[in-house]
């Protein structure tokens, strides 16, 4: 229960800005790299390589707080729709104007009805290693930091298998 009165307070706070607070410069690859850092464990426990590709030359303005949580949040969900053994690729990439930070991983993908509700508050597929739902919470975070930061968040199958969770953000 604190769990989930935690994220809806921490969300119910990004809904309520309009722009982000403590505004830095981050640079996306490390970005990224503490994300991985940060979740060494569950992937280890679950056994999954998490690989790091950059192809980035510009950087992030923003609130490092807020963008970290967001890209944690689409990691849990790759951990958590991954299968054992499995392997989740981390990308970052610019086209000048743009951050793209992108988080793939190699399950089953989501089922195509589900698509257009992802994001939406308390919405949630069940886990496969577990059957269980989530929160429903941590992509309408993720949807809000996006926002607040003057980009988008976007989910996909992708065309190889498994999900594709797409961060684009302005370049600094």
């Amino acid at each position: 229960m604190q769990a989930i009165i935690d994220r809806m307070l921490l969300l119910a706070r990004v809904e309520q800005l309009q722009s982000p607070e403590g505004q830095r410069l981050l640079a996306p690859t490390e970005l990224l790299q503490t994300c991985i850092d940060l979740r060494r464990q569950a992937l280890e426990a679950r056994h999954i390589a998490c690989t790091l590709h950059t192809e980035v030359s510009a950087n992030l303005r923003g609130d490092a707080l807020l963008l970290q949580q967001a890209v944690l949040n689409l990691l849990d969900n790759a951990i958590e729709f991954s299968p054992e053994g499995g392997r989740i690729e981390l990308t970052a990439s610019d086209d000048g104007e743009e951050v793209t930070l992108s988080v793939r991983d190699h399950g089953q993908g989501a089922p195509d009805y589900a698509l257009p509700q992802l994001f939406e508050r308390f919405y949630s597929l069940p886990r496969p290693a577990t059957g269980r739902k989530s929160t429903g919470l941590g992509l309408a975070l993720v949807r809000e930091v996006a926002r607040l930061h003057g980009g988008e968040a976007t989910f996909e199958n992708h065309p190889e298998g498994g999900g594709l969770a797409i961060l684009r953000l302005p370049s600094a």
